[in-house]
């Protein structure tokens, strides 16, 4: 059965209203038009006889004590209607359910009854009706109509019926106020048990479309909802035999959608049997192209001349909800988002597509994205620079070739067309030749830059020419120097000499790179310095030769300056405590190594320096510390 749900989905509505006599409404009239009976209504004498009415299945639910009368459908709502006093009483409650498609017919009176069985638990007589009409699409739409009566049965009074409102049966369809709890939540509850029920007989039928009770927004769903069509239009359109301008436009949709779903179920078989499909995420976009022309006029109803323009469409993609893509054989893209469309590329047909949905009222603005500027692959093979205003043509496993690359940068934005691939980076969108890129959009976006260099990198052999404005080359010439890239002005052939600003900014750059490297390694090297203190305090004769060899100073600190106590007490000590106090041990090292000299040479001794003379050399091992002079 051809739907435009999702293959997933279950249609579900539930809508809960009053028939309220203020508004002309009769209990008995209502149930005789869903019942499809004749009956009388006492109170205003009149009778209403809706017998050639075709209805599938009608019943009466009641408590297990109510009397014969309640299962009469005249006397009872006609004693509903005496039970109610006031002008504006409200003389019934109705809730109006769909029931999905995939539900079989015999279970229907079932799902019906298990639908009602809380309101007649809660002391209600539930009038039940099943209709199944046809659509204008010719497609049944199976229903429930379920009239709730008011009030409880109470046999002391003379209607039958209690003289208060049955307020177990009103908190389950109304909140906030006076009934406490947030406006709205005792209907969500109901809509969320509805669905649940569904999903119940779904799943007992085989089925796995699924009903939600929630709205496309609160499911994160970016899928418009159809517009809205009320009765009277349906039953005009029926009797006509034919669709107006709403009931058209939601046929297309709903067209649309199911062709949609038709392709999505062979995608499914082809994906399930064909492993580089799979991977590449389908046969979506070569399939489609198909039918995608035959989406225009589906989309603009009012657009004049649909069959001409479509003739001279390469696409249309309506694939992502609220947005439409179309590339024209002239090479010309038209970017349509609610009621603003974007064009660029060649100069033409897209043009001239915008111009006309503007004329029908379809589009409020036009934002043209003009071709800026561009880079060139430098080198040799590169072909001279293309007239802006021309439509190249690639082979499609070239697009093809070029669009994956594009993808495995991590970009998603992408439109394989006979014209090249075209990447969206914000406002900008990128045209990729192979050996050129263009860029397309009001202002060239570092993000757009950044991308085009990266190209440069890794397909153009880091060398490229640039072509465009002054402030475009700086923009360009200053992330390729990031990049590593070398940049050739495409107007000299010579290498692109940049603005003294922009040359300023990048030797800026450069010195607080430099800065913040050396900055980096002094902390590594203080970091070293500091552990081999704490190795040779803690009596490692390795790290204190090492230490002697590179730094005198804190080797004096560990050895003269510190007793055995004192070197116990360093080694617990943080390392980055030891980093902050490296000046202050060097100065305490070379004052002990001062007074030490000075003791040996009152007593006769050889100096400090001969001793270490006559120590064996230190193996190399790296380490370049010295101490500031």
């Amino acid at each position: 059965m051809a739907t435009s749900l999702p293959p997933d989905a279950a249609i579900f509505n539930a809508r809960v209203s009053v028939f309220q006599r203020s508004a002309g409404r009769s209990a008995v009239a209502a149930a005789a038009y869903r019942s499809a009976s004749r009956l009388v209504d006492e109170r205003i004498g009149e009778v209403f006889d809706y017998r050639k009415k075709k209805t599938e299945d009608s019943f009466i639910l009641a408590p297990p004590d109510a009397p014969a009368w309640a299962y009469d459908r005249a006397q009872l709502w006609n004693r509903v209607e005496a039970a109610e006093k006031r002008k504006d009483a409200v003389v019934a409650r109705e809730v109006l359910i769909t029931i999905p498609r995939d539900i079989p017919e015999e279970d229907r009176r079932a799902f019906a009854e298990a639908t009602v069985v809380p309101y007649v638990a809660a002391g209600a007589v539930v009038d039940v009706a099943i209709h199944c009409p046809a659509d204008v699409y010719g497609e049944e739409q199976p229903h429930i109509h379920a009239m709730i009566a008011p009030r409880c049965l109470d046999a002391s009074q003379q209607s039958g019926f209690a003289k208060t409102r049955n307020a177990a049966l009103t908190s389950m369809f109304e909140s906030g106020g006076r009934h406490g709890g947030e406006r709205g939540d005792a209907l969500k509850a109901e809509r969320e048990r509805i669905a649940s029920l569904m999903n119940a007989f779904l799943e007992a039928a085989g089925s796995g479309r699924r009903a939600d009770h929630r709205s496309n927004a609160a499911r994160g769903l970016d899928r418009d909802p159809e517009p809205t069509m009320g009765e009277s239009r349906l039953a005009t359109v029926k009797k006509r035999k034919r669709h107006d301008r709403r009931t058209s436009l939601v046929a297309g949709i709903r067209n649309t959608r199911i062709l949609e779903n038709q392709l999505f179920e062979t995608e499914e078989e082809v994906m399930a049997t064909n492993a580089t499909r799979q991977a590449r995420g389908g046969i979506r976009p070569r399939s489609r192209i198909d039918y995608k022309t035959r989406l225009l006029k589906e989309r603009f109803p009012d657009l004049q001349n649909a069959e001409g323009w479509a003739a001279g469409l390469h696409f249309i993609d309506a694939s992502v909800p609220g947005a439409v893509r179309i590339a024209t054989k002239d090479g010309g893209h038209l970017e349509i988002r609610g009621r603003l469309a974007k064009v660029y590329g060649q100069r033409g047909q897209a043009d001239a597509l915008a111009a006309a949905l503007r004329a029908a009222d379809d589009l409020d603005d036009i934002e043209r994205l003009e071709q800026l500027k561009s880079l060139r692959r430098k080198g040799n093979g590169a072909r001279p620079r293309r007239n802006p205003e021309e439509a190249p043509q690639l082979p499609p496993d070239r697009v093809e070739s070029l669009a994956d690359r594009w993808r495995s940068r991590g970009y998603h934005q992408i439109t394989e067309a006979p014209d090249g691939v075209w990447i969206t980076i914000g406002k900008c969108r990128l045209q990729d030749l192979g050996d050129e890129l263009r860029i397309h959009g009001p202002a060239a976006s570092d993000a757009a830059v950044r991308a085009m260099i990266s190209k440069a990198v890794d397909e153009w052999d880091s060398s490229l020419e640039v072509f465009g404005e002054r402030a475009f080359k700086d923009q360009a010439w200053l992330e390729a120097q990031r990049q590593g890239v070398v940049v050739y002005d495409q107007d000299t052939g010579q290498l692109y000499e940049p603005s003294e600003d922009i040359r300023k900014a990048f030797e800026g750059d450069q010195h607080r790179i430099r800065a913040e490297h050396d900055e980096m390694t002094a902390i590594r090297n203080h970091k070293a310095v500091a552990s081999l203190v704490l190795e040779a305090a803690a009596g490692d004769d390795d790290a204190l030769k090492r230490l002697r060899a590179n730094d005198r100073d804190l080797a004096d600190f560990i050895t003269l300056h510190l007793d055995d106590e004192q070197r116990g007490k360093l080694v617990g000590k943080p390392e980055a405590d030891v980093v902050a106090a490296l000046p202050a041990f060097r100065g305490y090292g070379k004052t002990a190594r001062e007074a030490e000299e000075a003791r040996r040479k009152a007593e006769g001794f050889p100096s400090l320096a001969d001793d270490m003379e006559a120590l064996p050399p230190v193996p190399g091992d790296g380490y370049e510390e010295r101490r500031p002079s």
